[in-house]
């Protein structure tokens, strides 16, 4: 799954704030002291980073100078740590417009306004008003301070464009090693009055629309859409990826244009969620127009708020990121608050999450990107993944012989970007996930882009697989004709690719079943060819009651959730007795240990001949607990076709590796091993 980096090693990090005023000499205590704690790329904040007339001369030369003196600093006092700086392209907030915050630009800094300088380059809303905001509006987030104005920016704009495009290669050529993309986003909301916008309608990405996709788009405020039925708006709604895609892929071209080493990191919020489709922005395009991604997510931000189900679903949206990722590295920016009386107890079991998924560490200790939770566990980190990242990071990948299927289709056209709807699909994909990590069932996240991969994984499931193409359900027909196992729920092929309705399961013969015999809540285990299907149809008035959602929606993985863990559990089982028992698939792993110990195996994806067992403890943590409780683990791992175990090394979280005992049996091996928050238990295979 990810290749060795480019520079070498993981890209830890440190964020240094835009210090000019504090002088030199302040700018360059905080990176000595960030190096100090280990960290080994430097983020920074200079004007090109949101002030819009650094676009323009001569604030752009002055400033791209500034940055080539710092990447000069860095060379000589630190060579070998990056530099890397952060724009937001499509998000500009300009501060001391709004002075008597009364919602408008004072009268005299009309020159210090893009919105009033540059209204055509905003990106306007499905009612026809433009995206600018102003920080004393109700609900403006806590980046727009009271007397900011805060502008979202269309790229499709060919002046805005070129300027931005110009900018990137200036800041390329004053030598920094990558620039940080933040919210590459069409702002679907914003603030209390800015709601269900659907941008963007602009003439130049209406005009650009038009002239691609030949449908003709409603003119604001006149718009009737968004029409679910009309083909027009489907299409736009593909479209807008395209936009911000393109204008992603541009950027990276421009930076390149000028360094090719140099690295383009696109930070996103967006996971398999109805977000990608309000702002038009899926991380499974990110990897052709990015070279790293970045991955926000609030994540368990402090001990109070987090319960169990919860650092569960932080677990699973981590694997979604790093499995759909494709060979590129990837950034995890999270947020543990600093302050509280267990920061460092959450800290620990965080920075131990992130590293079972394979993600690289960048957690500050509030929003603003900057500072950390507790500095000398950073330390202490930094040191310690200095001599062992390589138990992450590198050629490792998932070995599993499950695929989970996740698809975009089916969350654009049937979730239509709303989190109350009728159809759940955003619910489904994590609750899925989250019972299969629970049930110690190794998987991978493969996306309906990659269906071709199936016949790499003796399972695959189909949570809700609704919206699919012909060709789709014929790739998945030929998987299971061949001898695969398939388990599906919810109408899964009942729909095509844009969510219309047919009048008969696309794979109703490999079910067994057809939607005019289909009785919900039955489970219809169907022999097909080689292969065999399980399905569980489940819907019935419009409405879904899965398995997977039955243990979503009873765990409530959310802050300020109350979960109901016995009917979470129920759901659970039900899933193993009903579904995963008629697939008659053998697992990888046969685990004895308490609820909420979690393994996930790698394998050396180099044929370096190794597999990775990496554990994960969960027991006994939930609000205002983050300790673990320690445990002993039992387990059988199933080994690849003719191999066995030469030896075996076990890495303890933050602490040293020492041989690990091993019980060859056939066809696997049994561990048994102890369990704090978290360790790596490493084996050496050979050729029998």
């Amino acid at each position: 799954m990810a290749t060795p980096y480019d520079y070498g090693e993981h890209w830890a990090d440190a964020v240094v704030g835009d210090t000019d005023t504090d002088g030199r000499a302040a700018w360059a205590r905080w990176v000595d002291r960030a190096v100090a704690d280990g960290a080994n790329v430097i983020l920074d904040w200079s004007l090109v980073s949101g002030y819009w007339p650094a676009l323009f001369e001569p604030l752009l030369s002055e400033d791209t100078r500034r940055i080539a003196e710092r990447v000069q600093y860095l060379r000589a006092r630190h060579p070998g740590v990056r530099y890397v700086i952060y724009v937001a392209p499509f998000e500009y907030v300009t501060p001391g417009v709004d002075e008597d915050q009364d919602g408008q630009v004072d009268p005299g800094k009309e020159d210090e306004s893009l919105a009033l300088q540059h209204p055509d380059w905003l990106q306007v809303g499905i009612d026809g008003r433009k995206a600018v905001f102003y920080g004393s509006q109700p609900g403006m987030p806590f980046w727009v301070c009271p007397d900011c104005e805060d502008v979202w920016v269309t790229p499709a704009h060919p002046e805005y464009r070129d300027l931005a495009l110009n900018q990137a290669r200036r800041i390329a050529a004053a030598g920094v090693d990558g620039v940080w993309f933040d919210v590459p986003f069409l702002r679907f909301d914003f603030g209390d009055d800015w709601q269900e916008q659907w941008p963007t309608f602009d003439p130049w990405a209406v005009a650009q629309f038009e002239a691609e996709t030949g449908f003709p788009v409603p003119r604001p405020p006149d718009a009737h859409w968004p029409d679910w039925d009309d083909p027009a708006w489907r299409a736009f709604v593909k479209w807008r990826y395209t936009l911000t895609s393109r204008f992603l892929a541009d950027y990276r071209a421009a930076l390149k244009s000028v360094n090719p080493d140099i690295k383009l990191i696109v930070e996103t919020s967006v996971g398999p969620d109805v977000g990608a489709t309000q702002e038009g922005s899926s991380t499974l395009d990110l990897p052709a127009v990015s070279d790293l991604t970045a991955h926000e997510h609030g994540g368990p931000r402090r001990s109070a708020d987090a319960h169990y189900y919860l650092w569960l679903r932080f677990l699973t949206d981590l694997l979604f990121w790093r499995h759909t990722d494709g060979e590129q590295p990837a950034w995890l920016l999270s947020y543990v608050y600093a302050g509280e009386p267990d920061t460092r107890d959450v800290a620990r079991l965080h920075a131990a999450t992130v590293l079972t998924a394979g993600l690289n560490y960048y957690t500050s200790g509030n929003e603003t990107m900057m500072g950390t939770p507790d500095p000398g566990f950073r330390r202490q980190l930094f040191g310690w993944l200095a001599s062992e990242g390589a138990a992450y990071y590198g050629p490792w990948e998932p070995y599993a012989n499950v695929a989970l299927v996740y698809s975009q289709q089916t969350l654009d056209f049937l979730d239509r970007g709303s989190w109350t709807g009728t159809f759940p699909y955003h619910d489904a994909f994590p609750g899925m996930a989250m019972m299969l990590l629970e049930s110690q069932i190794p998987f991978e996240v493969v996306s309906e882009r990659e269906l071709h991969r199936l016949p790499d994984y003796e399972l695959v499931i189909l949570p809700m697989f609704a919206a699919m193409s012909p060709r789709q359900a014929q790739t998945i027909r030929d998987y299971v004709a061949q001898g695969g196992k398939l388990i599906a729920t919810g109408p899964t092929s009942l729909y095509t690719e844009e969510g219309v309705l047919l009048s008969d399961f696309q794979l109703a013969d490999v079910f067994g079943v057809s939607l005019s015999g289909v009785q919900p809540g039955e489970v219809y285990v169907n022999d097909y060819g080689a292969g065999r299907s399980v399905f569980f149809y489940s819907w019935e008035a419009g409405w879904a009651f899965t398995h997977e959602l039955d243990y979503f929606w009873a765990a409530e993985p959310w802050e300020g959730g109350v979960p109901d863990p016995t009917g979470a559990e129920q759901a659970r089982q039900a899933f193993l007795d009903d579904l995963l028992a008629p697939a008659g698939v053998e697992p990888l792993l046969s685990v004895t240990a308490p609820r909420g110990v979690l393994l996930l195996p790698y394998r050396d994806g180099a044929g370096g001949g190794r597999l990775a067992l990496r554990a994960l403890n969960f027991h006994g943590v939930d609000r205002g607990d983050a300790v673990p409780t320690p445990t002993t683990v039992e387990v059988r791992l199933r080994l690849p076709s003719g191999s066995g175990v030469l030896s075996a090394e076990r890495l303890s979280f933050l602490g040293s590796r020492t041989s690990q005992s091993f019980l060859p049996v056939r066809g696997g091996v049994e561990l048994r091993f102890p369990l704090q928050e978290h360790a790596v238990i490493e084996l050496s295979l050979a050729r029998r």
